[in-house]
């Protein structure tokens, strides 16, 4: 790439949870635009380079009223201006609340904003969402976030559609999946696979893992040698550590650990699981970024057809999908894999195709930034001939998206990558 690249505010209320290195991985694969996180404050987690990053709060009882300035009347003058220095051309927020929090400092600095929807920010009902003061300030303020908006990126189709039931507008709400780093995560090139059934995410009601458990019982009667591997932290640790000892399941918490060894496990396991179900609060799985990661790396899939899971694994193809809590078809399901070597083959080849082909990180986040490009070209439309219906600039962009974007690639065998067993993985808890 030749020229400056310009400037994107990538906005998270917090900078940065253990769980989002998503948002890290893609603001890292940016070419033509150079990303500047902003956020409220702070939060121990993945770091975000201070000389690359900007939080309202930067510690102390100072640091928290400049926070509560900064999120009910915006930025003072010379937080605006030093910002304006980064030439930031729009703001990119993650999650629909965080759009909402975000819609200010957009305003301030003049450019549109454009927010990422990842799941439950749309499918968590009003009532749950309305349990905390930010969720109830997002819930008042949902409408205008939603006229205002100059684009909406959901992570899935499954996101899509339950935005737009939310009230989110059809002609700025598209599809984009982020990707994984297909240079990083690789099957490893020898070795034998482990049985080992490996977890990987948070420890809370949507991930399932008090399921996952359940259906060991019966994986561990049927094979004698397979373990449970659990990667990840929540706040339901000490309820799952209690369900393992009671049903005597052979299992290891690992806690929340960092990218080396989440790809170290990746390459040993036999099969991945996560079996997520919706929350009583109506949270679901609105994509689930690990599923891909598991794949890039040859390892087949076991989950559930639940929210935007079947648009992640190709059931029957490089996974296989059961109904919702259903702990004997989990467990059939996992035994198949661990039993049937010739399809655990064709599914971790496939797998990994399917990952470059559709799901590759380079690509997508170029596909991201032509998205930007057309943000702003139709901003400068807007701007030239003000006549032009905003809704019919925004059903270009749409357009433009689906045919540019979503458009088919093939990809034969003779043209993958090699891979290479030396790459390490992001984290994954």
């Amino acid at each position: 790439m030749t020229g400056p690249r310009e400037g994107v505010v990538v906005f998270r209320i917090q900078l940065l949870p253990r769980s989002e290195t998503f948002i890290a991985t893609q603001a890292a694969a940016m070419r033509r635009f150079e990303p500047y996180f902003v956020g409220w404050r702070r939060v121990p987690g993945l770091e975000v380079p201070e000389n690359k990053s900007w939080t309202a709060d930067d510690g102390g009882r100072l640091g928290r009223l400049r926070e509560l300035r900064f999120r009910y009347f915006g930025s003072t003058k010379d937080e605006v201006a030093r910002l304006k220095g980064k030439s930031p051309r729009l703001v990119y927020a993650h999650f629909a609340l965080d759009g909402y929090a975000a819609m200010r400092l957009a305003k301030q600095l003049g450019v549109p904003l454009v927010t990422a929807l990842h799941g439950y920010d749309v499918t968590m009902s009003d009532e749950a969402l309305g349990a905390t003061r930010l969720g109830r300030e997002y819930l008042k303020g949902r409408t205008r976030l939603q006229k205002e908006g100059a684009l909406f990126v959901a992570c899935s189709e499954y996101v899509r559609g339950r935005a737009i039931e939310r009230g989110y507008p059809a002609d700025r709400t598209i599809v984009h999946f982020i990707g994984v780093d297909v240079e990083r995560f690789v099957p490893p090139s020898t070795g034998q696979r482990e049985p080992v059934v490996l977890f990987v995410g948070r420890l809370v009601e949507k991930k399932g893992c008090d399921r996952l458990i359940e259906s060991m019982v019966e994986v561990q009667r049927r094979c004698a040698d397979a373990e449970l591997v659990v990667i990840g932290d929540g706040p339901l640790r000490a309820d799952c550590e209690a369900l393992v000892a009671a049903r005597h399941v052979r299992c290891r918490f690992l806690g929340a650990q960092p990218s080396t060894v989440v790809q170290e496990w990746m390459a040993r396991a036999k099969v991945f699981c996560a079996p997520s179900v919706v929350a009583a609060s109506g949270d679901a799985e609105g994509f689930g970024i690990v599923f891909i990661e598991a794949q890039a790396m040859g390892l087949p899939v076991v989950s559930t057809r639940s929210g935007g899971i079947p648009e992640a694994v190709e059931d029957g193809q490089t996974g296989l999908l059961v109904a919702e809590s259903d702990q004997q078809a989990l467990a059939v399901a996992i035994l198949k894999l661990m039993g049937n070597d010739e399809l655990w083959q064709r599914f971790s080849l496939a797998g990994r195709r399917r990952v470059l082909e559709q799901f590759n990180l380079a690509r997508q986040t170029q596909r991201l930034e032509d998205v930007f490009d057309d943000v702003l070209s139709s901003r400068r439309v807007q701007i030239e001939q003000s006549a032009v219906s905003p809704a019919a600039v925004c059903a270009s962009i749409d357009r433009m998206h689906n045919s540019t974007f979503q458009r088919k690639q093939e990809v034969s065998l003779y043209e993958l990558p090699m891979d290479r067993s030396n790459a390490s993985a992001t984290e994954g808890a």
